[in-house]
């Protein structure tokens, strides 16, 4: 089996590659003015690439430290500062998880020790996650300042736990059939789970984490547009709180005049998860037969995946996510109306642009949502080729609209209804619009199934649930169209 190359050399190459064009361009006697400018992108690009390899190497040299330092009798070594109940594994992440599940998260070390098991059985993890994925749960473990998620990773990702996992998919979630080995650590996620979730009495047993969506899945190849280009936030608690504002106001000041209060008003915004479900159903011989453990993974994050891309579009906000259209369209100044009734024209596209205020517009990362059927719409209109409308207007969907990437999404209003509301396309800055998910997805056992006759149908079923909210923190970074 290959193996796969360490990131810091991936890093390396990139970052060669960027100083060899840097020395290039430098040593041309008169450069165009294209070539200067690309220099002086070159020079931010070497800098950020030079730390992100630096901060690559040093995470690569503490995991290598632990892999090869040397064991005490018991594989544990006892660290100053973690407090008399805290031993350090080293060698092996999973060491000791009676101590991981109730370690100090109060203690900064043993935090910081924590986090470091985590990324290393995140490595171990490697060839069963893609590369995104393995990145995903890097940076959820670097973020988490409070070690939460850190210790979420070690107690679902042993061997040990993942054999249990397998176990009760198979023996119809009886741990009481599971090995000593398995028990332990199935009892230790349990009580984790139990810590974590608002109702002690809810039953199940938490996805290992290489399989977890609420970890592990990320933007690359999904049909859902909003991972892509809003802001993810993951927490272990039932509710996130933010800061917000719309920025300090400056204006000209006379010599020896007072300075005005120029103080922002901050807001608070606040997104609690809602909770989502998943059914899955089969017969007895299917679930016990089909290799259902190795399965269960990618069909639930396909299930959550479709289920949130209509919810983080058109969501209510009370039993469900609240939709970036449900939070705009409430908001007047971030609608603009169509010019003709029930019409939707060029000129449309382009009063929506403008209408984005120049700091989300200009220096933002502003881009386009609509359903396919106002996608193609739009591409009608334009009759030149695409030249001053649409950018790659012959690809199977064009990648930006007047300069900024554009994204299907399918809960979107795609018929024009007379009369009616039509909220057809969106355009802003969409780091303004925050994703919350709550760390952990739980399966429950359902040993029978009934038919409408309240009689047994001989099938079985897994019932799987998880938390997940959204919200616009600023809706000032959007403008919607409203065809009416």
């Amino acid at each position: 089996m290959a193996t796969r190359k360490k990131k810091s050399d991936k890093l390396k190459e990139s970052l060669e590659a960027i100083r060899s064009e840097l020395l290039e361009l430098e040593e041309l006697e008169e450069p165009t003015d294209e070539q200067a400018s690309r220099a002086q992108e070159l020079l931010g690009e070497f800098d950020t690439a030079q730390e992100a390899y630096n901060e690559q190497v040093a995470h690569e040299e503490r995991v290598e430290a632990v892999r090869a330092a040397a064991l005490t009798p018991g594989g544990q070594e006892r660290t100053p500062g973690d407090g008399p109940e805290f031993m350090r594994s080293r060698g092996n992440p999973y060491e000791d998880l009676d101590r991981v599940r109730g370690a100090n998260l109060n203690e900064r070390a043993t935090i910081g020790d924590l986090r470091t098991r985590a990324l290393y059985a995140v490595e171990l993890a490697g060839e069963q996650l893609t590369e995104d994925q393995q990145e995903r749960a890097e940076r959820l473990v670097r973020g988490d300042r409070r070690g939460r998620i850190a210790q979420h990773l070690l107690l679902t990702g042993s061997d040990d736990y993942q054999r249990a996992f397998e176990a009760l998919l198979a023996n119809a979630g009886n741990p009481a059939l599971l090995e000593d080995d398995e028990y332990q650590a199935y009892k230790l996620a349990e009580a984790h789970r139990r810590a974590m979730t608002l109702t002690d009495a809810a039953g199940g047993f938490l996805v290992p984490f290489t399989l977890d969506p609420t970890i592990i899945l990320t933007n690359a190849g999904s049909a859902n547009p909003f991972r892509q280009v809003s802001t993810i936030k993951t927490i272990t608690t039932d509710t996130w709180n933010g800061v917000s504002s719309a920025g300090v106001t400056a204006s000209w000041l006379a010599e020896s005049n007072e300075v005005g209060d120029n103080s922002p008003t901050f807001g608070q915004p606040s997104i609690t998860p809602k909770k989502a479900a998943a059914w899955v159903q089969g017969s007895f011989e299917v679930l016990a037969d089909s290799g259902f453990a190795a399965e269960v993974g990618p069909l639930l994050a396909d299930a959550k995946d479709r289920l949130e891309a209509t919810a983080f579009a058109t969501g209510n906000g009370t039993t469900q996510p609240k939709g970036v259209i449900t939070a705009v369209s409430a908001v007047s100044g971030s609608v603009v109306a169509s010019a003709g009734a029930d019409t939707y024209a060029v000129g449309d596209v382009y009063a929506v642009e403008e209408a984005l205020p120049p700091r989300y517009r200009i220096t933002g990362s502003p881009s386009w949502m609509a359903n396919k059927s106002i996608i193609n719409k739009t591409r009608q209109f334009d009759t030149s080729g695409g030249s001053s409308f649409w950018a790659n207007l012959g690809m199977g969907q064009p990648e930006q609209l007047l300069g900024a990437p554009i994204y299907e999404a399918s809960a979107m209003d795609g018929v024009i209804n007379a009369a009616a509301e039509n909220y057809a396309l969106l355009l802003g800055d969409f780091r303004n619009f925050y994703i919350v998910d709550r760390v952990g997805m739980t399966m429950v056992y359902e040993p029978l199934v009934k038919g409408s006759n309240g009689r047994p149908t001989g099938e079985a079923g897994w019932f799987a649930y998880w938390r997940v909210g959204s919200d616009v923190v600023n809706a000032d970074a959007f403008r919607l169209l409203n065809i009416t």
